[in-house]
């Protein structure tokens, strides 16, 4: 009889699992609306040059309206394969840094 995963390691290989499908999870993903972000930048009197640290940044989804918007990011994502997609969706944004690595672990 097959021993079932204990809960810690089921866990943690669903904290990887977008990352074992990044090219397909940043074609398939839908973008979040403008307005979201428009929204967001009045609510929070956001503007140019505003620091952003984003936990969990995926392939960049959110970043890019926040870079276009000329915020300065600091991204931090678990999934190496995930960060480099993001790099490469947010290479002409000098303001933006991708960092791979565990939040709970990763050194500001």
């Amino acid at each position: 009889m097959a021993e079932s995963p204990s809960r810690d390691d089921a866990r943690e290989t669903l904290r990887y699992t977008f990352d074992q499908i990044a090219a397909l999870y940043d074609r398939a993903r839908p973008n979040y609306p403008e307005q979201l972000f428009d929204d967001l930048f009045a609510v929070g009197s956001l503007g140019p040059r505003t620091k952003v640290l984003e936990i969990g940044c995926g392939t960049g989804q959110a970043s890019r309206p926040l870079a276009r918007r000329g915020c300065q990011l600091v991204c931090v994502e678990l999934g190496e394969k995930l960060a480099e997609i993001a790099r490469l969706n947010l290479a002409d944004f000098p303001l933006v840094d991708v960092n791979t690595a565990s939040f709970g672990t990763w050194e500001p």
